[in-house]
């Protein structure tokens, strides 16, 4: 038994040494779903890029997820399906121009649609991008006032109580609302027979409470600036350069497709064209984040390329692979050529630390984790007998992290206002939590 299961760790060492890449890393995609798939359709038909080769392989692998009812899943053990998803795909197949409603596909995924509430009932962050594409209306008022970002960090709630994932998503999404923007193509598609009740009510506002207490706040700070429209535009200003100030070399914001998605529209409602060339560098980022699962052409939501290739030096080390070998050596190299040295957000509430951490894909340079941090410290461990520096760096800011409370989170320091549970936003429960997906 005891030879068997050292063959097999063996044949496995062997496997994954040869999926390396040229640079040491392991690239391995990162898999979520088909979300960004149908969003990548949406964004470059919005945007009028017709690269009809791509949007096409995308068109393929959207049809090879369809379930026999017509829908498709979100997560796998989701019996029936997934109305958000299911709509966010009916949506970019119309789109692409490849598939049409009379399709035996689409017909039976309109009716998965309708049979579990329509277009109405679908979650906060597809509404949001059915209102960016000018399927539904924007509210009267959205749950948050653009003005939040300008609440000081010693505010009870103010906007970097948030998690750092949240206010990425959230800022464009304020900008936009803000501005009611919207936008269409004479190719958009005409998503009215995913109605059940066509004057349905599509926006939970939140409690009268809540807005009065936002109300209060907006008031006061009236006072201490003295022009709404300087304090709004001030807000505005300052949410604009947040997003910019936080694109990597590849163009994205913060490595994230939903993130990135949103900067383009919200930046579109700022005046920025098309063809912006910030706008072209985020497109292309996100085409960048290409891969190939199961023959079919998806888009992640990010890379992982540093998780992958931290799991994997440690695993082969631990299978018996030795620390000098050429392969462990070029992915030690890897992995510290992509040691943070840029101040992110973490930085506000961890102020007098400098930068040391690891982050979870290959773009990542402000955005560390304690989780990759911990992965590729310990995939480095014998790296550090020969070069204390980075490891010196990396414990440093690891051990900086650690909450008042003794425990650690995964992306920042504190950052733990319970208060946000109640705040007007599907999902508000979840906006203080690092690894929960916003809406």
């Amino acid at each position: 038994m005891k030879q068997r299961i050292e063959a097999e760790i063996n044949r496995l060492a062997e496997f994954i040494l040869k999926r390396k890449n040229f640079d040491g890393a392991w690239d391995f995609p990162f898999e979520t779903g088909i979300a960004t798939d149908c969003y990548m359709i949406i964004l470059l038909r919005t945007l009028e890029i017709h690269d009809e080769q791509f949007i096409q392989s995308l068109v393929d692998r959207i049809l090879s997820k369809q379930e026999k009812n017509g829908a498709w899943k979100l997560f796998y053990d989701e019996e029936k399906g997934n109305l958000s998803t299911t709509v966010e795909a009916y949506y970019a197949l119309l789109y692409s121009g490849f598939i049409d409603q009379n399709n035996t596909n689409m017909r039976l995924a309109r009716k998965f649609i309708i049979n579990y509430g329509g277009i109405g009932k679908v979650n906060m962050f597809t509404k949001v991008m059915l209102a960016l594409t000018d399927q539904i209306k924007w509210p009267k008022s959205f749950h948050l006032p653009i003005e939040f970002i300008l609440f000081p960090t010693t505010f009870p709630v103010n906007f970097f109580d948030f998690s750092v994932y949240a206010r990425a998503n959230l800022i464009p999404i304020l900008i936009a609302a803000d501005r009611k923007f919207s936008i269409k193509t004479k190719h958009t598609p005409d998503l009215s027979d995913l109605y059940v009740h066509r004057n349905e009510d599509l926006w939970d506002l939140g409690s009268s409470e809540w807005r009065s207490f936002f109300s209060f706040i907006y008031d006061g700070m009236k006072q201490l600036v003295g022009i709404p429209f300087e304090l709004h535009r001030l807000a505005l200003h300052r949410a604009e350069q947040y997003m910019l100030n936080r694109i990597e070399q590849d163009g994205t914001f913060y490595s994230y497709f939903s993130s990135t998605f949103l900067m383009i529209f919200a930046l579109m409602a700022l005046g920025y064209s098309k063809k912006h060339p910030v706008i072209v560098r985020a497109v292309q980022g996100l085409k960048s984040m290409k891969t190939t699962i199961d023959g079919h052409t998806h888009i992640q939501y990010t890379t992982a390329t540093v998780w992958n290739t931290a799991l994997l030096s440690y695993s082969l080390q631990e299978a018996g692979v030795p620390s000098a070998s050429a392969s462990i050596q070029r992915a030690n190299q890897y992995l510290l050529s992509r040691q943070h040295y840029l101040y992110g957000d973490w930085a506000v509430h961890n102020p007098y630390q400098i930068p040391g951490g690891w982050g979870f894909s290959n773009i990542n340079t402000m955005n560390p984790d304690i989780d990759d941090t911990t992965a590729a410290l310990r995939a480095l461990r014998k790296e550090a007998l020969n070069n204390r520096s980075f490891w010196d760096r990396g414990m440093k800011w690891l051990l900086s992290m650690q909450n008042d409370d003794g425990g650690w989170g995964s992306f920042e320091k504190n950052v733990n206002n319970s208060s946000l549970s109640w705040l007007p936003i599907e999902g508000g429960e979840k906006c203080f939590l690092t690894h929960q997906r916003l809406i």
